[in-house]
């Protein structure tokens, strides 16, 4: 089985590449780089390739209104998901490029800049514990195939293989607020699509919180849930899913994506987007506000030549009602994650 790539904004970067923009993985053999602290008022941080001319993207923050944007890393990468600890110092960066990623710490304060994971490995992550002592990914070792779920501390000591399920991919792990659970995606070719899951900390009593069996596979992603998020009182977990893809080139060929809210004992599940004006988007990385009222998310949505869409970070009530278009710059902006 080869690799999934469980992110829509693979697609995005390889959007970009088609219509002229540097190639991102270029950047990532260079190694000076400088982050800033982040401002007071701060909320959102997001990605954004406004400044940088190609289709590299560095990370900026703003307010709850789309308002006062700051850069916030000035460097020479191209970066992925990310995620911040609560003490609103370190920043989890993954950068690199679509063939190969790596976990970077970045030092707010201090502006040190500290690789996480190897070189030679495949890292993805964007999540810390609740008190900022561990960060939690998947990898997968080089030589290796499939993916896993591991945790290191973040000074990058005591590394722990969380699962280690062959010919199974495990992906997008996510800690929950309260510490003692992560939450995560599986895909174990039978079938052939991504399930949530949640384990302990410490990677025991693995359970199915959600099977999607009606997903839909796209020209790139198999069928499944992506990308968990959980509510402030861990009681919800926010996940992306595909739900059409007719192969008529809609949003420039993602096909249309869905915010599911679902139960963290999979009782209950709600799609926030079916209907409305995000319902033909596709929709992806949810994050909830600290008092659990919003939803930031990234849209895209546009005709099926990949230079014509846009891409732009929306929020919405809990409930998947008043949306609010947060960026709407000619640039493309995404990933938004909330300060909390």
């Amino acid at each position: 089985m080869s690799l999934f790539r469980p992110l829509l904004y693979g697609f995005i970067i390889l959007s970009m590449l088609l219509i002229g923009c540097n190639e991102a993985g270029t950047d990532v053999q260079q190694e000076t780089a400088r982050v800033r602290p982040i401002p007071e008022n701060a909320q959102i941080l997001f990605l954004s390739n406004q400044d940088t001319g190609s289709s590299r993207m560095e990370i900026y923050s703003m307010d709850a209104q789309g308002g006062n944007i700051n850069r916030i890393t000035t460097t020479d990468k191209q970066h992925y998901i990310f995620g911040i600890d609560s003490s609103r110092r370190y920043i989890v960066a993954t950068r690199g490029s679509e063939a190969k990623k790596q976990l970077w710490l970045l030092d707010l304060n201090t502006g040190q800049e500290t690789p996480v994971t190897r070189s030679e490995d495949n890292a993805e992550g964007r999540s810390f514990s609740p008190d900022g002592e561990w960060i939690v990914f998947w990898m997968v070792p080089a030589g290796e195939q499939y993916s896993d779920i591991y945790k290191v501390r973040r000074d990058r000591s005591e590394l722990v293989n969380l699962t280690n399920t062959p010919q199974a991919h495990e992906f997008d792990p996510a800690w929950s607020n309260e510490g003692g659970q992560i939450a995560f995606t599986c895909n174990d070719g039978q079938p052939n699509r991504f399930i949530l899951k949640v384990m302990d900390a410490d990677g025991a009593n693995v359970r199915t919180v959600y099977d999607p069996v009606d997903a839909v596979n796209t020209s790139r992603f198999p069928a499944g849930v992506y990308d968990p998020s959980w509510s402030p009182d861990d009681a919800y977990i926010l996940v992306e899913k595909p739900v059409k893809f007719s192969g008529n080139g809609e949003n420039g060929e993602a096909g249309v994506w869905h915010i599911l809210k679902i139960s963290t004992d999979g009782a209950t599940i709600e799609d926030l987007t079916a209907t409305g004006e995000l319902a033909n988007n596709a929709l992806y990385l949810p994050s909830f506000s600290p008092d659990g009222q919003w939803i930031v998310l990234s849209s895209r949505h546009g005709p099926e030549d990949p230079s014509q869409v846009s891409l732009e970070i929306v929020k919405m009530r809990e409930d998947g009602s008043q949306i609010q278009a947060l960026t709407t710059s000619p640039y493309w902006e995404q990933l938004p994650v909330w300060i909390k």
